[in-house]
């Protein structure tokens, strides 16, 4: 994301702190911050993982700002002079658009509200930022991408949730209805991998288990449709995902569950669980997928099983064969759910 530090200059003038910069990739807003090179920056994150990478980010290059996590954007007190939005190209969308209309309850009045688009040529914001703030200004289209600004005035607008529902079952079990946002895994709809993985596990009644990874909570949820379990823990590091996680379970008359905010899956106890779910995300060097089976193998009963769902089955093999000597591979819906026994 080069170009956050390529397009700010277009805009530095506009710039006025307090500053919030929501979201973006963490290496790249610590660049962007030690380039503007200004107080009170407030960097917003909803997932603990990337805020902890920023934070050494910031660290590693001497540049100064605060960094916050939170379920959403207008959880943020309204001081900000300034809503600086980094809008990659392969941002979700629906996100992004999300974010703008959550920045204006952040800004004071007079406040600006700034994206920087990775895109050459863009009509997209234009659009969104006069729907919500009324103008728009913009920098001439570049190879670095183009800004978008605009202030916000004196009239209130009411907040507007972006989300949708959706159902889902397995087999011919009951049908649970799901709460989606933005930013979380699977918006708007089951994830075949998790899909693949339900068919697949084999909770039994009394089974303690953990839903690893757990987004929006449709594993969890629906592997209890297969048995009566004991106890349910939901875990993920995205604070959104553990909001709507909440709302789900109890939509769906889940009662003996908790939920758990953790990026490193510390402080979970240690040989309670008859089984572990995860469906990871596959980025970078597979680092989370390592996470996963590297601590499991730990949280789980003598006998315990751990089902994780991959379309790269030889990158984890290996890491199941490191942390528990061995493995069944079982294919299904394209997918390949690698199972190992503690």
């Amino acid at each position: 994301m080069r170009f956050l530090t390529e397009l700010y200059p277009s805009i530095a003038a506009r710039v006025k702190p307090p500053v919030c910069i929501p979201m973006g990739a963490p290496k790249s807003v610590a660049y962007l911050v030690q380039a503007m090179a200004l107080p009170d920056i407030t960097c917003f994150q909803m997932d603990l993982f990337p805020a902890a990478r920023l934070r050494e980010d910031l660290a590693e290059l001497g540049a100064t700002a605060d960094v916050v996590t939170a379920a959403d954007l207008w959880d943020l007190p309204q001081k900000f002079n300034t809503v600086l939005l980094p809008a990659g190209a392969h941002t979700d969308r629906e996100l992004k658009l999300d974010l703008i209309e959550q920045g204006f309850h952040v800004l004071n009045p007079g406040g600006m509200s700034i994206t920087l688009s990775e895109y050459e040529t863009d009509t997209e914001f234009a659009k969104l930022h006069k729907k919500i703030f009324g103008k728009c200004g913009q920098t001439p289209s570049s190879k670095s991408g183009m800004a978008f600004f605009s202030a916000k005035g004196d009239e209130p607008r009411e907040r507007r949730r972006h989300e949708m529902h959706f159902h889902a079952r397995i087999g011919q079990g009951p049908s649970m209805d799901f709460l989606s946002r933005p930013g979380v895994f699977s918006y708007g709809r089951m994830d075949n991998g998790s899909r693949a993985l339900l068919e697949v596990a084999d909770p039994k009644d009394g089974d303690r288990v953990l839903d690893l990874g757990s987004g929006c909570g449709v594993v969890g949820c629906l592997v209890s449709t297969k048995a009566k379990l004991g106890h349910l823990t939901f875990i993920d590091s995205h604070l959104r995902a553990n909001a709507v996680c909440e709302l789900n379970a109890k939509a769906n008359g889940l009662a003996d569950y908790d939920i758990v905010a953790s990026e490193s899956m510390d402080g979970l106890p240690a040989a309670s669980y008859d089984l572990v779910l995860a469906n990871p995300p596959y980025y970078g060097d597979s680092m989370v997928a390592r996470l996963f089976v590297g601590k499991s193998r730990d949280l789980l009963k003598k006998g315990g099983r751990f089902l994780i769902v991959t379309k790269m089955p030889t990158a984890v093999v290996p890491m199941i064969f490191d942390a528990f000597g061995g493995c069944d591979v079982v294919e299904n819906r394209g997918y390949s759910i690698v199972v190992a026994t503690a």
